[in-house]
């Protein structure tokens, strides 16, 4: 009986340091769980699933939302797939890139402040040759029936998708693709005159 009560004491010594040193290892997780600085601040963004072409009409399985630390992030993104699924790409983007509110096609924020963007239809020679950013000339006839530069070193916003014919941006199709041209106001009436008569003819800056 005796040496039971021994044994007993033993185990119960045994169990206590073990009981001990948990809690003493608990109490050091806590403490470093207190003092560790937490993660740096996220916010859902919107980013590229895989590398997409200016003009593209953006599908759902192109664009994936994502938690990214905000101190990577520029002042504005997108944040959610239903901001850029069916519009059209206003410039190329890598792999995993952050979608802009310029990056897709939209109503606002295309033109720079003073300028205005119009949809024109080029000639069949630009296909597959002009890119979103590009400086072009403007060819048509004018008013006075007479061909001749319309505007010159204009910007290419974004190259559309011909064969969506039923986006609300896009004039009458013609042979060649449909570009969003940034014009100054005093050319705007001017180039979208020739633009209702036929696609224009470019010159590549």
């Amino acid at each position: 009986m005796k040496a039971l009560r021994t044994r007993l004491r033993r185990l119960t010594r045994r169990y206590r340091r073990l009981s001990a040193a948990v809690l003493a290892g608990l109490a050091v997780w806590a403490a470093l769980s207190v003092l560790r600085p937490p993660g740096p601040p996220t916010s859902t963004v919107l980013v590229t699933q895989r590398a997409l072409v200016g003009g593209v009409t953006v599908a759902a399985s192109d664009v994936a939302e994502r938690q990214l630390p905000l101190s990577a992030l520029p002042a504005d993104y997108l944040r959610t797939a239903d901001q850029a699924v069916g519009r059209p790409l206003t410039v190329s983007l890598p792999a995993g890139a952050v979608l802009l509110p310029t990056s897709v096609v939209t109503r606002d924020a295309l033109a720079a402040p003073g300028s205005a963007v119009l949809p024109v239809t080029l000639t069949a020679t630009a296909a597959g040759l002009i890119e979103v950013g590009d400086r072009v000339d403007l060819l048509g006839t004018d008013s006075e029936a007479e061909t001749g530069l319309l505007a010159s070193a204009v910007r290419v916003v974004a190259v559309l998708d011909g064969s969506k014919s039923s986006s609300p941006l896009s004039p009458v199709q013609g042979s060649g693709p449909v570009v969003l041209v940034e014009l100054r106001p005093a050319a705007l009436p001017r180039v979208a005159a020739a633009a209702a008569r036929g696609p224009l003819g470019f010159g590549l800056r």
